[in-house]
Order: C-alpha cells, then structure tokens, then sequence
C-alpha cells in the first residue's frame, strides 16, 4: 500500500468530543494512518456553522449537523416530539449525501473509512457509491439496526421490532454499496449479517480494538476489604442500577463498592440518593489510574449489547480481572476462571453468586496480577493493529 494513500474518515464526532470508546479507537486509528504517511482528513458533526480545524495535525471538518438539533453534550433532553422527529429525519437525509459529496470532490480520497452514522444516516453510502470511491463500514454498536441501539424497556432486544424494521430499511438495502464492513467483535458482525445487512459486500472481517494504555500504578488496595468497582458512563443500559441493588442486598462490614463516571440528565444524582450508602463512593469523572489502584475487581453489569468495552482492557491491563455480562462481544475477551467471570444480568441472583464466589476466591485472584495482565497484551499492541488496518485498506484499494 502507497504510504500517500488519501483516506478519509467519517463519524459522529471527533476529538475532543468523546460520546463513548468508538472516538478513543477513531482518533488512535487516524494518528495511526497518519504516522504510516498518509493523509488523513476526518468528517464529522457538530452543533454550530461549519469549521475546519487541526487537532494534533489532523485536519478536521466539523460540518454543522443537518437535524433539527446537536445530541451530544445537552443539559436537558430534548423532549419526545423533538427526538421522535429528529429520528425520522435521520432514516434517510440528503443533505448528508450532499455535504460528504463535496468534501470528496475537495480532498480526492482514495479510499474512505465509515464509523457511527447517527446525524448522517446511510445516505453517505450514496455519497461514497456515486462517487467511485472504496468505502469500509465499521461496526461498533447495533445503531444501523436499530434507533435505540436494540435497547428497550431496560433490556437487550432479542429481535427487531416491526417499526426498527421500517425505519432501518434503507441502510439494510443500501449496505451492499461498500466494499468492506469490520466488526469490533465477531458478535457485532455476526449480528449484522444475521439481519442480511451486508450480503453482497466482498470483504467481512472482525478486528478487535487496541488500547493505547500506561498501565504502571502503584496498588493501594485496602486488602481488610473486599473492593468492588464500576468505570463508566453512568446510563441505564450500563446496568448500574442491577449492580448497586445487587451490592446493597449482599453487603457486608468488609464490602466497599467504587463507582467511577458521570451521567446525564441528573441520572447520577439520582442514583447517589437512591442507593446512598458509607460503603458505596461515588467517585465521578477521575483518572482511571485513580480508580483502578483502589479495586479488586472491575464489574461491568451491561444489560445491552456492548461489543468491545475499553474498560475491560484497562482492567486486564491493569491487572485487574472482572465480573461481566454474558452479552454482545463481552464473552470475546474473557478467559473464564484465568482473568474474570461472566455473569447472566437477566436470570435472578446470578451477579450475586459471581460476587460472592469472587469474595470467596479473593486471595487467589489476587495473586493472579501477573498472568491478568498477559491475557491483555493481544489488544495493546498498537503497532500489530495498525498493521491490520493496513492490510484491510490495502484489500480495499484491491477490491
């Protein structure tokens, strides 16, 4: 592959507005292509008039979002009429079309790179099929098959509902316009392909994310209790609330529970005054190395289809095993009973059991610190995953 090769990428947001890990993995792939000697430009949207910008050498263009409103990094929620409207304007929207028509036309690429389409909409499959250029989907939630992430009424769909079904027609139709789709996990893949989506596309392939972590903190682990933890987003489908219910039930004086994030819309306030307890610190937004160096276990209660959650990484990183769902790409990385336990967050008093045999097993996991760090170096060799991407863009200039 040319080390002049042209590529653009294209998501919902880019740095410094981080919605979740899907922008952390995006920008770590950008400076990647840039530092293989190519030139990059990223795509994306924002809530104001267009701008052009570099961020760490990177040109940027923040394209003012063609909806009735910016979601990311609202005070208050837009009310029902508004998201429901915003939702059908999304099924299809030709001014996204449009605006990814012309930066083409401006910065020639020779291949393009698709991430998180929401504010876009699959009219950007147009845009790349008409005008010629090679184009790779990557895969890194169930948004493209349905609004709601396949999320509702605090559980994980099974299947897509009747109006998910409608509203996603056209990006299930308009997939066989790409050369490439990549899943972040073989569940997401799979789960698209299940759905027919991407039938006809030559090349499917499954990389897994890399994390670029300094993993060197000194332990502080107060070892006459037994510390729990939770890093992340505070949002129902997060399953915070299964834990904290969880924790309160079987809590004993040895227990302390460390929950790390912030929420939205006054969630974490409300679960600091609904699960208010000495033994439960609610730490909000910290540096993971602040976090990490207080627990003896990470548990991440996800009760929808998470596909490659970072912190799970950071946790084997760090030396740390983990307490997870069984759910989306979850069960991918974990080696059962050698770096975590899986967990079903819908069969009554499972998580209770994996958090009582872990107190049980606490001096054995312990001393695994070593052998949990191994089981994470696959997905932090940062150099080996560039390398893969590589190879992708190299079929794709092919295909």
């Amino acid at each position: 592959m040319n080390t002049n090769t042209r590529i653009l990428f294209i998501n919902f947001l880019y740095d410094p507005f981080i919605g979740g890990g899907t922008e952390v993995v995006l920008r770590d792939l950008v400076g990647g292509a840039k530092k293989f000697g190519h030139e990059v430009k990223v795509l994306t949207l924002w809530g104001e008039d267009d701008k052009e910008e570099l961020i760490n050498g990177v040109p940027v263009y923040r394209a003012k979002i063609p909806n009735l409103y910016f979601p990311f990094g609202r005070k208050k929620r837009a009310n029902i009429v508004m998201r429901k409207l915003w939702r059908i304007v999304d099924i299809y929207n030709p001014i996204s079309k449009n605006i990814v028509l012309k930066q083409i036309k401006e910065f020639k690429p020779d291949l393009i790179s698709i991430h998180n389409l929401p504010g876009w909409s699959c009219s950007v499959w147009d845009a790349v099929d008409e005008a010629d250029i090679p184009a790779v989907q990557v895969l890194h939630d169930t948004n493209l098959l349905c609004p709601n992430s396949m999320f509702k009424h605090d559980t994980a769909c099974k299947d897509r509902c009747f109006g998910c079904k409608v509203v996603r027609f056209p990006c299930k139709l308009k997939s066989n316009k790409l050369k490439a789709v990549v899943g972040v996990s073989n569940f997401i893949l799979n789960k698209y392909l299940s759905f027919d989506y991407f039938k006809d596309v030559p090349i499917k392939k499954v990389i897994y994310n890399s994390t670029k972590i300094n993993a060197s903190i000194e332990r502080k682990v107060d070892k006459t209790y037994i510390n729990f933890g939770f890093i992340g987003g505070l949002m129902p489908f997060k399953g915070i609330e299964l834990l904290l219910k969880t924790y309160l039930k079987i809590k004993k004086p040895n227990y302390r529970l460390f929950v790390a994030g912030s929420g939205k819309y006054g969630y974490d306030d409300y679960l600091k005054s609904t699960y208010k307890d000495d033994s439960i610190i609610f730490m909000g937004r910290v540096e993971p190395k602040s976090f990490f160096e207080k627990v003896d276990v990470v548990i991440v209660p996800s009760t929808w289809y998470e596909n490659f959650p970072g912190v799970i990484v950071e946790s084997f990183a760090f030396g740390i095993p983990v307490i997870v769902s069984n759910i989306g790409g979850i069960p991918e990385l974990i080696k059962e009973g050698l770096n975590g336990i899986i967990f079903d967050p819908f069969k009554e008093n499972d998580l209770e059991k994996k958090m009582i045999e872990f107190e049980n097993n606490v001096d054995e996991w312990r001393n695994k610190t070593e052998i949990i760090r191994q089981s994470a170096q696959r997905f932090l060799d940062y150099g080996k995953w560039l390398k893969e991407w590589e190879s992708l863009y190299s079929m794709l200039l092919k295909a």
